[in-house]
C-alpha cells in the first residue's frame, strides 16, 4: 500500500467517525451540512499533522498528503451519505 492510499483510508475512517458523531449516530441525521463539516474538520486535522511534521527531525510536510487526506475524507463521507440516502429512500428498513 502506498503512503497516499494509507492517508486516504485513514482519513476516510476519521471522516466517517466524525460524520457519525455529527449525525447523532443515526442514518437520518446524515445531512450535507454534517458531511461538509466532517470533511472540513478531517482535512484541517491533516493540515495540522503536516504542519507538525515540519518540526519533527527526519520528517517533512507534503501537500499531496493533505490532498490524499481530503480525498479520503470525501470518500468516507460519501459512503456515509449513501447509507443515509438508502435509509431515506426506503432501501434500508426503518430500524437502520
Amino acid at each position: 500500500m502506498s503512503d497516499k492510499s494509507g492517508h486516504s483510508i485513514g482519513y476516510a475512517m476519521l471522516a466517517g467517525v466524525l460524520l457519525r458523531a455529527f449525525a447523532g449516530g443515526r442514518l437520518r441525521g446524515v445531512t450535507w451540512k454534517a458531511g461538509l463539516i466532517a470533511i472540513v474538520l478531517a482535512t484541517l486535522y491533516g493540515v495540522s499533522d503536516e504542519f507538525h511534521q515540519l518540526f519533527v527531525p527526519g520528517r517533512s510536510a507534503d501537500p499531496y498528503d493533505v490532498l490524499a487526506d481530503c480525498v479520503g475524507a470525501t470518500i468516507g463521507v460519501a459512503i456515509g451519505w449513501l447509507g443515509g440516502a438508502a435509509r431515506r429512500w426506503g432501501i434500508l428498513g426503518p430500524s437502520s
